[in-house]
């Protein structure tokens, strides 16, 4: 196992309150990565030069002009020497055993294109929450994930950005990630190894997802068109290039999205933009929740405008 060697890419972007915590989460690793690549994607804060303070042997740290979070890990994948790249956001952090972990799985299960842990959403600096993944399986030692669209169609996402390490190679093969999506390039990312590769899952927490405060998301406006990951999807299936094993799951996936996007428009009182996505097919994929934004929260939030005005 000492063989496996990390590559660890973290993108920057102003987060001069958390990256020295991050790097420390990766100094603090039981099995030690082999590199660390930072690339500060146009910081304007005090971010670099906070991690060059940390003066750490083996991090390169790469500047670039503000090309957004995906373009700034292709450009760290790209500077990687080693097969297995694990990804970190610079607000999140791993257990002392996040390496440790991938690495058994690698070992286990040598032909996967990505390799992932549980994780659990951090709200402020100490409220702690596992996420709610819709897992059917419990096994520590890890086991091939083949039903990535039915756990992530029924919960939370079974993982995330600082909770997976790739294989370089299947990642280029992949074309890395997708530039330029103005929304949802992580889960455009995930939808691809999900799809043309292999996943090997351990449901052990090893991961922390830092979300700032509790429904500080529902803040900010929904966008008011379905994501580009859920649109190319749809295209998909409708162009018969998803397998008909997977379509139902795919459509269900979708139907969360959508269903999601409605929820998140009725919080806002956007009752008109709720209505029409709840008219699109896939929605009803989700039948509970359809029924319950279709039949209930929307004609609340109806009232609620009305009695506002």
């Amino acid at each position: 196992m000492n063989s496996i060697k990390f590559s660890v890419v973290i993108p920057l972007y102003n987060k001069s309150e958390c990256i020295e915590r991050t790097i420390k989460s990766v100094l603090q690793q039981s099995y030690q990565a082999d590199e660390i690549v930072v690339i500060d994607d146009g910081s304007t804060d005090d971010s670099v030069a906070k991690v060059e303070a940390l003066n750490v042997p083996n991090l390169k740290l790469i500047r670039q002009a503000n090309q957004g979070v995906s373009a700034a890990r292709n450009s760290g994948a790209a500077q990687c020497s080693n097969e297995f790249i694990a990804f970190l956001d610079a607000d999140d952090t791993w257990t002392p055993f996040f390496l440790s972990r991938i690495a058994d799985l690698i070992s286990r299960f040598p032909n996967m294109g990505l390799y992932a842990t549980r994780y659990q959403k951090v709200y402020g600096e100490n409220e702690f929450l596992d996420a709610k993944i819709a897992l059917t399986r419990w096994d520590a030692c890890g086991y091939e994930m083949d039903n990535y669209f039915a756990v992530a169609a029924s919960g939370d996402l079974p993982f995330t950005m600082s909770s997976i390490v790739v294989s370089k190679s299947v990642f280029h093969e992949l074309g890395g990630f997708p530039c330029g999506e103005w929304m949802g390039e992580d889960q455009s990312f995930y939808i691809n190894f999900a799809m043309y590769s292999r996943i090997a899952y351990t449901p052990v927490i090893e991961s922390f997802y830092y979300q700032g405060t509790q429904n500080s998301a529902c803040d900010k406006a929904p966008p008011q068109e379905l994501c580009p990951f859920a649109e190319r999807l749809l295209k998909d299936v409708k162009e018969g290039r998803v397998a008909d094993k997977l379509k139902p799951m795919v459509l269900k996936y979708v139907g969360a999205h959508i269903c999601d996007l409605a929820k998140r428009h009725i919080q806002h009182r956007s009752v008109k933009f709720a209505a029409q996505l709840l008219t699109h097919p896939a929605s009803r994929k989700k039948p509970l929740h359809w029924s319950y934004y279709k039949f209930v929260a929307l004609p609340m939030a109806y009232l609620g405008k009305i009695k506002r005005a």
